[in-house]
């Protein structure tokens, strides 16, 4: 018996090992919804506000009139491309994920695709496994955050450019689930 629990602990050792020398990449997702993680929202969709262009996070947009759901079209990290494409779920194209200093770092749309170039370096936002990440100048960083509105359970995503925590708000892990 103790022959078979030594087998088995090295077979395991040796497909542990084995992973490491061959690992997955993962790709770019199109059609993907991205849902927000954290101490409030656990798996919550972000969706588009109609009346600002900025993305809000709800348990469920489409009780909402002013938010609607959409799908994203998101690079993998390994791309040269780092511009995350949202679309309606009719197929009209939205625009761009964009971060707008002016209204306080909230994350938003831009309706034209844009690539911004910081020292020479492509920035944007890109996917790391299924974890959306901001390219800072060849920084990887995910610094989302949900903050409250005057609405019940709806949450305006947010980027912080510190480690300080915003009164009131909380971190939020922003993921993508390719649809099927």
């Amino acid at each position: 018996m103790q022959l078979l629990h030594l087998f088995i602990a090295i077979l395991q050792f040796g497909l542990a090992l084995a992973s490491l020398h061959h690992p997955i990449k993962r790709g770019a997702e199109a059609n993907a919804t991205i849902y927000a993680y954290g101490t409030n929202a656990s798996s919550w969709p972000i969706a588009y506000g109609v009346n600002d262009g900025l993305l809000y996070i709800t348990q469920n947009p489409t009780v909402h009139d002013d938010i609607i759901p959409i799908e994203w079209d998101l690079a993998s990290i390994t791309g040269e491309c780092w511009i995350a494409n949202a679309t309606f779920v009719n197929g009209t194209k939205v625009g761009s994920m964009y971060i707008k200093p002016e209204q306080g770092n909230a994350v938003g749309i831009l309706p034209q695709t844009r690539v911004a170039y910081l020292n020479g370096t492509v920035s944007g936002f890109a996917l790391f496994a299924t974890q959306l990440v901001y390219n800072n100048n060849t920084l990887l960083e995910a610094q989302f955050w949900a903050k409250s509105t005057n609405t019940s359970g709806v949450y305006g995503l947010m980027w912080t450019l510190d480690d300080s925590e915003p009164n009131g708000d909380f971190p939020v892990v922003v993921k993508a689930s390719e649809d099927s």
